[in-house]
């Protein structure tokens, strides 16, 4: 029997070290536009997250929506490999899981996936930006394609470390 050296370990990469800087509880004020020629409903929200090991982070977001307690998760990862950003989302009003994929320029993560739309019955594009604007604070927001081409923003966020 040979013996054979274990591969190396995968380190993480500077990707993975700026998630550190998202780890812990946040103050979420949102804005969801459910109709272009409405002004926005207004929610508050608390996300905490968390890390998983060196290259993952896991989130519980939570708030009330539509008089309805609302909870999401997340994940948020990047592979090296493929250079991209990777995340999902799952919550307790839907049974469709978003995966997204994506890249950064600067403080700004960009990430794209198609999901199903229950408001439309139809798989649309769905876009993402998750904007550093300091230490303690980023902007998340999110935009759909709908069945008619037009890009539709659905949702801002605007976090502040708890």
């Amino acid at each position: 029997m040979t013996e054979h050296a274990a591969p190396p370990m995968p380190q993480p990469t500077a990707e993975h070290l700026s998630l550190k800087e998202y780890a812990g509880k946040w103050n979420v004020d949102c804005s969801f536009f459910m109709d272009p020629a409405a002004p926005p409903m207004k929610a508050s929200a608390t996300e905490t997250i968390e890390l998983v090991g060196e290259f993952w982070t896991v989130s519980k977001y939570e708030s009330n929506f539509m008089g309805m307690p609302f909870v999401g998760r997340a994940t948020m990862g990047y592979e090296p490999h493929a250079k991209r950003w990777v995340s999902t989302w799952i919550d307790c009003m839907g049974p469709v899981m978003f995966h997204l994929t994506g890249t950064q320029q600067g403080d700004t993560i960009t990430m794209t996936g198609k999901a199903f739309s229950c408001m439309t019955q139809s798989e649309l594009l769905h876009r993402t930006t998750w904007k550093r604007l300091n230490k303690n604070e980023h902007l998340f927001e999110m935009f759909a394609v709908m069945p008619d081409g037009k890009e539709f923003k659905m949702m801002s966020s605007h976090y502040r470390r708890a």
